[in-house]
């Protein structure tokens, strides 16, 4: 099984940093809220509206893929995490 770990980015701007193992991926904006945050349904719904689009949204070597399933797919990061382990088949490590 691989690990990955989601750490705090050392990128200025960036929130989060998850290694895979041979390369890694900064995202989120260290001063925005998302919904592991704000719990918000309504904010939720127009995040994904607004970002669905984009072209790296199902690409899971992109910063938007990581923020769209650990920062706004469940409640708490914490869910989101084992959300992520399942659908991934890997083990994810969190210091953040």
């Amino acid at each position: 099984m691989k690990i990955y770990k989601l750490t705090k980015s050392p990128v200025k701007g960036k929130r989060f940093r998850i290694d895979m193992n041979s390369h890694h991926h900064d995202f989120a904006s260290d001063v925005g809220k998302t919904y592991i945050d704000h719990k918000d349904d309504k904010l939720k719904k127009a995040w994904i509206a607004r970002h669905q689009t984009n072209k790296n949204y199902n690409s899971k070597h992109s910063g938007i893929y990581h923020s769209r399933k650990l920062l706004w797919s469940e409640p708490t990061l914490k869910q989101s995490i084992a959300k992520y382990e399942k659908e991934h088949g890997v083990k994810l490590i969190s210091n953040a």
